[in-house]
């Protein structure tokens, strides 16, 4: 493999040898590009299962969400690690990985929280703005809750009180957000 090939990919958190792919930043549109084209180039050289390493203090909602969206067309298994810190949008990035191979390193800080948005305009405008703010706020507990052992009312309760909810990862483990630890050296 060419070496000026490989560390370009490298740059921008792609792994191709290892079939790896590094969030490591906040989700926003580049970060969601490089996620995105290094997901579908393994894809069109293999089936073989991807691995994503996610350590984020998340983002964007609509980023997220399309990185959720992309996840789950490419098809190939993805298997998620999460390090560091897994927040807010990060969260449900984890908990979407393939059932049975979403793992989480020990030390892990996790927090969720209710999504905000800065709207301003006119009164009409702001009514259909809220609405679709609600709309995806409801999807997004809807999708907690499918990848997850607990329901839309139980991660809307944690989004609302306190304002930022913290957690552990024993406590992710037992909410089904990841299914065993990574804390092995091989």
């Amino acid at each position: 493999m060419d070496k000026d090939w490989v560390d370009a990919y490298f740059d921008h958190g792609i792994d191709v040898a290892n079939r790896r792919v590094f969030l490591d930043q906040d989700i926003d549109e580049k970060s969601t590009s490089a996620v995105v084209k290094g997901l579908y180039l393994m894809e069109t050289i293999s089936e073989e299962p991807i691995e994503m390493f996610i350590s984020s203090f998340g983002g964007c909602v609509y980023e997220s969400l399309a990185m959720y969206d992309i996840m789950n067309t490419v098809k190939c298994p993805i298997h998620t690690f999460g390090y560091g810190k897994i927040m807010s949008a990060a969260v449900l990035l984890i908990a979407a990985g393939q059932p049975g191979y979403r793992w989480i390193a020990p030390n892990v800080s996790f927090m969720h929280h209710d999504w905000a948005a800065e709207i301003e305009g006119k009164a009409q405008e702001l009514q259909g703005m809220v609405k679709h703010y609600e709309k995806i706020g409801q999807d997004w507990t809807a999708l907690l809750s499918k990848h997850t052992t607990k329901d839309k009312k139980w991660w809307n309760l944690r989004a609302k009180k306190p304002a930022d909810f913290y957690f552990t990862a024993d406590e992710a483990l037992d909410w089904g957000v990841a299914d065993q630890m990574w804390s092995e050296k091989n």
